[in-house]
């Protein structure tokens, strides 16, 4: 009884390791997006905006793979280290307002944090979740913090920049005294090298299909906006932008337990297949109010899978518990670096024919399936088949 109970405590405190840990993360980045819009708002000069973009978005790309590196031996200090960039980058700002050096001096500072912490922290949430649980978990942080964003997202609307700013300073400060307390276990093994994780045939066919989704995502978004403002107005974008983020945050929940109880491979294959339905459809119907509602219902429910399987959930199942940190390094970069090189390319973009743009995205989505069609799936066999099992015993019952 005392040893059950015991266990049952760890968990608990291992869990909420997890959701601190991941929360944290999550929430400084989204701030840090808040603080950048503000910042390229202000800037009125397309190759500034440009300029400050990079500034922010080039060390996230940097740090990611450099920190994966000195993670093998250093885990237990970069867990808290990557908080100390992202209090120095409030500093300047708070101290002396926002000028354009201040700018420059918080995005890369704030960049560097956020590339520092991702595969620290993430590499950490797979080595303390199960594989037959890592979705769910995943899911329901996830969820929690996205929930958060609306309330910093509000709080960033009633007060003026520069108090944004201290406020960013107090949450990342709070944090490090947080992550101080907290009881974190490593698992330390020999470090593996990028070659490895390359010619690891499993990574590279999940990895294709999660890079045609950014190369999408990449190549519709300008176009998409740009569309929707001509033909209707920008408050129906707005409106279709606030579908999506409400079914994508509900549909992460989803996904949490489509993953755990059916399979990673599966789940992506129908979540690409409605997609490119939805591109279709739109394509089709461009002037029909209900094609558009119809498409940012089904996208919301593909970004909700799509976020749960590639970031939380299949590099962990790929990878040895103590050796993730290269594995979530490389599959995380394109979900932080695909606003960078949209901003980059956008003129370009533009230049697509509409309709041309819409077969396009729904021909490289269904193109996506085929590399998740010859991959492995990650969750054992074994697992699906017990609960299958348990499944239709209950309904015996």
């Amino acid at each position: 009884m005392v040893s059950h109970t015991l266990n049952i405590r760890l968990n608990l405190e291992r869990y909420l390791a997890i959701f601190i840990v991941i929360f944290i993360f999550f929430t400084w980045r989204q701030m840090t997006l808040i603080m950048l819009n503000n910042i390229i708002e202000q800037t009125l000069i397309n190759e500034v905006k440009l300029f400050l973009y990079g500034v922010y978005y080039i060390p996230v790309a940097v740090f990611i793979i450099l920190s994966s590196i000195l993670l093998s031996k250093y885990k237990k200090l970069y867990i808290r280290l990557w908080l100390i960039p992202a209090i120095a980058s409030c500093i300047i700002p708070t101290i002396f307002g926002f000028n354009f050096w201040s700018n420059v001096f918080y995005l890369l500072f704030a960049g560097l944090s956020v590339g520092f912490g991702v595969p620290i922290c993430l590499a950490f949430f797979a080595d303390n979740t199960l594989i037959q649980n890592r979705g769910r978990i995943g899911a329901i942080i996830f969820f929690l913090t996205i929930l958060s964003f609306a309330f910093f997202g509000i709080v960033a609307d009633m007060i003026t920049a520069e108090e944004f700013t201290f406020v960013t300073f107090l949450w990342a400060f709070l944090s490090l005294v947080i992550f101080s307390f907290l009881r974190i276990n490593y698992v330390n093994l020999k470090d593996i090298s990028f070659k490895v994780v390359l010619t690891n045939k499993q990574f590279l066919f999940y990895f294709a299909s999660w890079c045609m989704f950014c190369f999408v995502d990449l190549l519709e978004g300008p176009i998409l906006r740009q569309y929707i403002i001509e033909t209707f107005e920008f408050n129906f974008l707005n409106f279709l932008r606030s579908i999506e983020t409400v079914i994508a945050a509900f549909a992460t929940l989803l996904a949490g337990f489509l993953v755990d109880n059916y399979g990673r491979k599966k789940t992506l294959i129908y979540g690409f297949i409605i997609l490119g339905i939805a591109y279709a459809t739109i394509g089709v119907f461009p002037l029909s109010e209900i094609s558009w509602y119809l498409y940012s219902i089904i996208y919301g429910i593909a970004s909700g899978i799509f976020v749960v399987t590639f970031v939380f959930t299949v590099w962990g199942d790929l990878s040895q518990k103590g050796v993730r940190e290269k594995y979530y390094a490389l599959g995380s970069l394109p979900f932080f670096l695909i606003i960078f090189i949209q901003r980059l390319i956008t003129p370009y973009i533009l230049e697509i024919p509409v309709h041309a743009a819409f077969s396009f995205a729904s021909f490289f989505l269904f193109l996506a399936v085929w590399p998740l069609v010859n991959a492995p799936e990650t969750l054992p066999e074994k697992e699906i088949r017990r609960r299958e099992l348990k499944k239709y015993v209950e309904k015996a019952k």
